[in-house]
């Protein structure tokens, strides 16, 4: 049986630990000749709290402020995460075959990663893991849970390194 790993998505928050789930995914390619995907789901703000906040400012106002500052942060995410791919990918010794995508979504982190995932078809999800205490090595995170239960790709979580 041979593995065939083609395309790799990474999805990730901008944590410390963000490197190395990234460090992880590249040196993946770099051995499989692989294309990465590095994917950062935002959230999106409660709709009860969005209620609120139109009662206050105005519906137009509110709808016209979101869609400025959700662009705004969606390109300073994405020069973060080009940034944290420039940096891993100097400290490796060979050149990637491809170089990595990037790409941010607003919404619920699980739905979003699977359906980019299968927009894209990858063949592996890589996911970076929090430490939680004590309770770490119990319970994975809740996006990681719902991804793992949901989709029938190939899942490897990253530890994160302890310092």
């Amino acid at each position: 049986m041979s593995i065939k790993l083609e395309k790799i998505l990474v999805a990730k928050d901008l944590s410390k630990e963000s490197s190395n789930v990234v460090r992880y995914a590249l040196e993946l390619a770099r051995r499989f000749h692989a294309q990465v995907y590095v994917l950062h789901v935002m959230p999106t703000v409660d709709a009860s709290v969005l209620n609120m906040v139109a009662l206050t400012m105005g519906a137009d106002k509110l709808a016209k402020f979101n869609a400025t500052n959700e662009a705004d942060l969606a390109e300073k995410t994405r020069e973060q995460l080009r940034n944290i791919i420039a940096s891993e990918t100097e400290l490796m010794e060979e050149e990637i075959a491809h170089p990595p995508k990037v790409e941010v979504h607003h919404g619920d982190a699980a739905p979003v990663i699977l359906s980019v995932a299968d927009r894209l078809d990858v063949d592996m999800i890589i996911l970076g893991s929090h430490s939680k205490g004590k309770l770490h090595y119990a319970f994975l995170g809740s996006v990681a849970e719902k991804i793992l239960r949901k989709t029938h790709r190939t899942i490897t979580i990253v530890p994160p390194v302890d310092s």
